[in-house]
């Protein structure tokens, strides 16, 4: 195997709205630090892969295809594109559901995307992969409950080593990377920066995506909003990261295939389901920050009401082995419980599993049926079960991903 890094910056317009918060008026007034646009290529003889990670809220369906068709010409045939989710970048139609992508940004990250492909592939080098998880204290709870207290939040680690060095490492956080409040109008790439910053290191490329994160955030561990904080907090998830990374080696890497996908089909939320959540209120919900964003949770949902959708939204649900590590990536915000079914959930033989949130486009909040009334209930545009049927699709994509890799490694013997 064959792996390549690159990386390019994501430029902004002064004045461009800003996406992440409904209740943010001003546009992008200044940098706090640049956000990027990283590409990891994984290649043989065979087929090449690659995975985009954008310091963006989201990404919809119509610009991963842009990015897919430009890529393929310079000889990536399968593509992944996921967003970080930080809520300090510019507006790319993250709305439940998902929207058209402004033709602005697109466009700007179609060319850092071609950019970062192009010295992807430009380094690629013999490497292979291991992967590591770790339970970090202290980082970051379920945001809408008000007496949450920290959890042991598992951050999965994709280590790349050529020889005996760790020559990169791709980080998947399942954290709402949203430190820097509301009124900030400087654009950032909030805590996957932070991890970013503290976690590189001469001759090592660091990427950081976001894994699944719908109800897991800093609200409540978090000691600031500023970019000291988003350091702080990143130095923290690194330092107990970096002990653990797998030691990687042995048998011949799997050949690299290309990523197995699920259709998924999910019915919209129906107006009788919506006036019982509106109806009912969690128990014990003091806290005013969590009062204000419950009342914004429904007036969203009553203004999604009133377009009254009925046709289903079809998403593409999709798993990818590489080097015995099986990656799934799904296409909205999905709990951390639900992460970790899948997880659970797949047979031995498929091997480590990394659940990879925001990728390939948008839907929105996928919450698991028995979640109490919250903000994510009430703004998800699917019914409920929603979540649960995701699961089960991306369950059944590692597993034959996994039959995959092992029918390519026989082959190939």
């Amino acid at each position: 195997m064959r792996v390549g890094h690159g990386v390019a910056r994501l430029e902004v317009v002064s004045g461009e709205p800003m996406g992440g918060y409904a209740d943010r008026s001003d546009g992008v007034q200044n940098v706090l630090d640049p956000l990027e646009v990283h590409v990891v290529t994984f290649a043989d003889d065979g087929h090449r892969f690659a995975l985009v990670v954008a310091d963006l809220i989201c990404v919809n369906g119509d610009v991963v295809e842009r990015i897919r068709t430009a890529v393929r010409d310079i000889g990536v045939q399968s593509c992944w594109v996921a967003a970080t989710h930080t809520h300090a970048s510019p507006e790319a139609g993250c709305s439940p559901g998902g929207e058209a992508t402004p033709r602005h940004v697109a466009d700007r990250l179609e060319a850092a995307s071609l950019a970062a492909a192009r010295s992807a592939l430009a380094s690629e080098r013999a490497a292979r992969l291991g992967s590591a998880r770790t339970l970090v204290p202290k980082l970051a709870s379920r945001r809408n409950v008000a007496d949450s207290g920290p959890l042991d939040i598992p951050v999965d680690t994709i280590a790349v080593t050529a020889g005996t060095d760790v020559v990169g490492l791709v980080v998947i956080s399942p954290v709402h990377p949203t430190i820097l409040p509301a009124d900030n109008n400087h654009v950032s790439a909030d805590l996957n920066g932070g991890i970013r910053r503290a976690l590189s290191a001469p001759g090592r490329w660091v990427v950081v995506a976001t894994g699944a994160a719908g109800d897991i955030s800093t609200r409540h561990t978090r000691l600031g909003r500023g970019l000291d904080e988003v350091n702080r907090l990143g130095a923290w998830l690194a330092g107990r990261v970096e002990p653990v990374l797998p030691h990687v080696g042995g048998d011949t890497p799997t050949p690299v295939r290309p990523p197995i996908s699920r259709t998924v089909t999910l019915a919209p939320k129906e107006p009788a389901e919506l006036d019982v959540a509106l109806q009912q209120t969690p128990p014990g919900v003091e806290d005013e920050r969590i009062r204000w964003v419950l009342q914004q949770g429904r007036r969203i949902a009553e203004e999604q009401a009133a377009r009254r959708r009925t046709e289903p939204y079809v998403i593409e649900v999709e798993a990818v082995d590489l080097d015995g590590v099986t990656v799934v990536a799904v296409p909205g915000e999905l709990f951390l419980e639900l992460g970790e079914t899948i997880r659970s959930a797949a047979p031995d033989q498929v091997g480590d599993i990394v659940v990879l949130g925001y990728a390939n486009g948008y839907v929105g909040y996928l919450p698991a049926r028995d979640t109490q009334p919250c903000y994510e209930t009430h703004v998800s545009p699917v019914t409920s079960g929603s979540g649960e049927i995701v699961v089960e699709a991306a369950v059944e994509a590692a597993v034959e991903a996994a039959r995959d890799r092992e029918h390519s490694r026989r082959t190939s013997a």
